[in-house]
């Protein structure tokens, strides 16, 4: 019979004087012989938290509704209040539209424009940051969604649909429009969605 793992985890946990505040504990059991032996791997990792972040906007959209905020997920993971900042960038005036980045950024309380910061929960040093950025790259981006429209002496508003790489069907007045979607909807449609749905963000008591 070939050997069997089994993976054991474990938090607030005392090994050797020290506190593991999380570990994988790794039991592999050998099956070949009577009696049976295991080996253990101690695997551990820290807790960082997980924050959403809301900074004020240097220039308001006039297209979307007032009292909006950039959106963007922070995980600290130095004591310093240092960590990662996940979010998009750029316009969706733009061809390409706005971009997913990450990157390297202090405490975002100590930044220029902030806002608040709201605890989301945990992740682990064992996913964060390779699993993170596979699942968040792999998200979709807000598309280019207004143009500089001829017909109304050039002003840019959003339109209806585009049509090859730079035409574009525009709104008539009084003509519903589709609401616009930027940095917030990203963060709390697809990203916060996908981080939970994969189990890379988990509740304190978890």
């Amino acid at each position: 019979m070939p050997n069997s793992d089994l993976t054991l985890l474990l938090r607030n946990t005392h090994l050797g004087g020290f506190v593991i505040q999380s570990a994988a504990v790794l039991l592999t059991f050998d099956m070949t012989s009577p009696p049976h032996r295991f080996r253990t791997a101690i695997m551990a990792f820290n807790r960082y938290p997980v924050y959403k972040v809301k900074s004020h906007m240097a220039l308001p959209d006039p297209h979307m509704p007032p009292g909006r905020f950039h959106h963007a997920i922070f995980v600290e993971t130095s004591d310093n209040g240092f960590g990662t900042l996940y979010h998009v960038t750029g316009d969706v005036t733009s061809a390409n539209g706005m971009s997913y980045e990450s990157r390297d950024s202090p405490d975002p309380a100590q930044l220029e424009g902030f806002y608040s910061k709201e605890l989301l929960g945990y992740t682990g040093s064992n996913v964060h940051p390779q699993q993170w950025s596979s699942v968040l790259a792999s998200l979709p981006t807000p598309p280019q969604q207004k143009a500089s429209n001829p017909k109304n002496q050039g002003r840019v508003e959003p339109f209806k649909e585009k049509v090859g790489g730079y035409g574009y069907v525009f709104y008539t007045d009084g003509e519903e429009r589709k609401p616009l979607w930027k940095c917030t909807e990203w963060v709390e449609w697809y990203a916060i969605p996908a981080l939970h749905k994969r189990g890379l963000i988990q509740s304190g008591d978890q």
